[in-house]
């Protein structure tokens, strides 16, 4: 894998799932007035993120996803409301079903038993970050195996579905981005893994903990394919059955009409400069 500085990651295009072969059913039988939806209070920028007005965090979400469901919802007659929540208590809440939507989620065989999926929205790639500070020399891995000699850091109560050959007992968890990227810095961890998509969204965001860091280098497992990005409904209640349906149903007539293109155009623009606010 080729390490590749901070900024230079921030112009990377992300890759999105082609649009699955099956038809969807356009009658869903959904007629709820309004969705609860839920998502991880530490953000999913460029996905789901709290709105900044002059810089300062502002109680309202947007993001690609959110936006995607205020333009289905104000079609078929529902409006949408965000919870923002610690990641686990937003999953518990939608399997007991309190809320009836995930709105960003990796599949597993899991969550296939405990939610209805929808076709898939994005992907994107996780990278592993490293600083020259720590390691001077260069830190260039190829394989998740290589994992092994290293101490490696990541979110709490992320799967990390795709990192078969790891021992994921030896992640050292942090609470939030900030948490992780500081354990990094003061060397309780050799390797931090970060999804691409918070790379860039928070760059864009010109959030402090992904500020520009001449040291701060990245790189691409070979062995890792991207992973894919659904929305979950609940199986606790039928409106998540219904919900799952619509959802398919639009985002397959929005992905034929461009109207996905046009809304992720907004949203994924290449970020010049993703160090610190001015």
């Amino acid at each position: 894998a080729t390490a590749i500085p901070l900024i230079a990651m921030a112009l990377t295009a992300l890759a999105w799932a082609r649009p699955a072969a099956a038809q969807a059913t356009p009658d869903t039988g959904f007629d709820a007035s309004v969705v609860a939806a839920c998502d991880d209070v530490n953000e999913w920028p460029p996905y789901t993120y709290f709105r900044r007005i002059q810089g300062q965090r502002s109680a309202e979400t947007t993001g690609l996803v959110v936006e995607l469901l205020k333009q289905i919802g104000a079609k078929r007659g529902f409006t949408v409301k965000v919870s923002m929540l610690p990641w686990k208590r937003c999953l518990e809440s939608v399997r007991q079903g309190e809320h009836l939507l995930v709105l960003n989620a990796v599949r597993t065989p899991e969550r296939d038993a405990d939610y209805w999926l929808t076709r898939p929205i994005y992907e994107t790639q996780l990278l592993y970050l490293w600083s020259k500070r720590q390691h001077p020399e260069g830190l260039h891995l190829r394989t998740q195996t290589e994992l092994a000699k290293y101490r490696f850091g990541g979110l709490q109560g992320y799967s990390y579905s795709q990192m078969q050959q790891v021992d994921l007992s030896r992640m050292i968890r942090a609470p939030n981005y900030r948490s992780l990227l500081q354990m990094l810095q003061i060397k309780r961890v050799d390797v931090a893994l970060v999804n691409e998509a918070v790379m860039q969204g928070h760059a864009a965001l010109g959030l402090s903990e992904l500020a520009d860091d001449e040291d701060l280098q990245m790189g691409t497992f070979e062995d890792r394919l991207p992973s894919r990005f659904h929305m979950m409904t609940t199986r606790a209640r039928p409106e998540g059955r219904a919900l799952q349906r619509l959802l398919d149903a639009e985002l397959l007539r929005m992905e034929r009409s461009g109207e996905l293109a046009r809304l992720r155009s907004q949203f994924l623009r290449p970020v010049a400069n993703p160090g610190r606010p001015e």
